[in-house]
């Protein structure tokens, strides 16, 4: 397996924090429906963020996020091919 640098560790970890942020962002904007479900910028930002805490995951062997933030960009990309 490929070692991965300080520098790429870093980017990494800034990418899966950036996770937290747009997912969190994307329920708010929802429940507070300034924002339907299916629009783009909620889907974008769950996209995303899933992605950036699939990420950091998969670098850590962590499975469990790996397997939940897979499963919400599936849920995510369904929810925005079928509106």
């Amino acid at each position: 397996m490929k070692t991965i640098s300080k520098r790429q560790s870093f980017l990494i970890e800034a990418f899966g924090w950036y996770g937290v942020v747009a997912i969190v962002s994307a329920y708010t904007l929802v429940s507070f429906e300034l924002y339907k479900p299916f629009e783009i910028l909620p889907v974008f930002l769950n996209i995303s963020g899933s992605a950036g805490i699939l990420l950091d995951a998969w670098k850590d062997r962590n499975w469990q996020p790996v397997a939940i933030n897979t499963i919400w960009i599936a849920i995510a990309v369904l929810t925005f091919l079928g509106n």
